[in-house]
């Protein structure tokens, strides 16, 4: 009961100003009578989406996967990487910066190489994910495996342990806040790279029902298509967080237990 009393005190100060928000915004367009094809009232927005809600499961479900099939992909290549880089400083040195230029081009330049080279379906969607959450995956896992206890560093040296046992047994374990740290910031970038995959060139997804409503003019179903990128991201966000909790909680279950008073 404290732990739903406490969640609710938690959450409810950014629950009330978003209800704030719509609020206001009902009544703005309400009182100043702006057009729909200008800024649609919350009201429209929720009739458009009930409306076509029998359509729109499956652009979620097109621009979902994609962006989880890259985010996984990337999440793992960037790990992979990052423990060869965190084992070869002159590796770090060369592949940084030709990460940093990449992740400086955008990515909607390249997205039509993409398209040509896999196709206008699922492809070009996970693989635009894959390197737009491709970097912060990297950077995150490399600062958690070189900002280790230099004492435990030591520690492993005088055991005499390997390279596999000191990155399994102390780096990978120190890095494990970061790496979640990475997927957050992956989450929304892996939701970005899918709907422009699908700007380019598809016949499904969120993006795509973007470019039908810019085109008919209908700016309440852009709305719906936007706010359901924006909960689709939220939804992600939300799992890494659990997965978060859960892990460290098991992780740092002995903290707790070592608390504990002694009979």
């Amino acid at each position: 009961m404290n732990s739903l009393i406490d969640a609710l005190r938690r959450h409810s100060p950014p629950i009330l100003a978003v209800l704030g928000f719509i609020a206001a915004w009902q009544v703005v367009v309400t009182l100043l009578d702006v057009p729909t094809w200008l800024l649609p009232s919350p009201v429209t927005i929720w009739r458009t989406f009930l409306k076509n809600a029998h359509m729109l499961g499956r652009h979620v479900l097109a621009t979902g996967s994609g962006a989880v099939g890259g985010l996984v992909i990337g999440a793992l290549a960037g790990i992979a990487l990052a423990i060869v880089m965190a084992r070869s400083r002159l590796l770090e040195r060369i592949l940084m910066p030709l990460l940093v230029i990449d992740q400086s081009i955008p990515k909607m330049a390249l997205a039509p190489i993409f398209v040509i080279w896999f196709g206008a379906g699922m492809m070009s969607r996970i693989f635009i994910a894959m390197i737009i959450s491709f970097f912060p995956m990297i950077v995150n896992t490399v600062r958690g495996m070189r900002s280790i206890d230099p004492r435990l560093a030591d520690l492993m040296e005088t055991l005499s342990a390997g390279h596999w046992s000191t990155m399994t047994k102390v780096r990978l374990p120190n890095a494990v806040p970061y790496i979640f740290s990475g997927l957050k910031v992956a989450v929304p970038l892996a939701i970005i790279g899918a709907v422009v995959a699908e700007f380019m060139q598809a016949d499904s997804g969120l993006g795509y029902v973007v470019l039908i409503a810019v085109g008919n003019i209908d700016t309440p179903l852009v709305f719906v298509a936007v706010l359901l990128m924006a909960a689709l991201s939220l939804a992600l966000f939300g799992l890494v967080s659990m997965a978060e909790a859960l892990i460290l909680r098991r992780r740092f279950a002995y903290l707790a237990l070592a608390d504990e008073p002694r009979a």
